[in-house]
């Protein structure tokens, strides 16, 4: 009874060839004795091998993103003075030809 109810389960839970998702209405699994049971109501469950490759994106992107920081530096405060500066000269200048 285990035995089949366990394939059951696997059968219904295993992806289609090809498919990366797995997807979940209901199952439920009643074992005999002791064992637990197991109850599964809705979603979808990712594959294996998608897990993996998310990971890997993840991993990689984390990556790119603390270069991108290292790349960035930072700016020196003169820089920035000046072009607070230069947007003021231009805000007066726009608003005496406005007038």
């Amino acid at each position: 009874m285990k035995l089949g109810a366990l394939v059951m389960v696997l059968l219904l839970a295993a992806p289609a060839s090809g498919s990366e998702v797995i997807s979940v209405e209901r199952a439920q699994l009643f074992p005999d004795g002791a064992t637990a049971a197991v109850e599964v109501q809705g979603g979808c469950w990712l594959s294996e091998r998608r897990c993996v490759r998310t990971a890997a994106e993840i991993a990689r992107l984390r990556a790119e993103n603390e270069t991108l920081r290292q790349q960035a530096g930072d700016m020196s405060f003169a820089a920035v003075a000046v072009a607070v500066v230069l947007g003021v000269a231009a805000g007066f200048a726009v608003a005496k030809l406005a007038k």
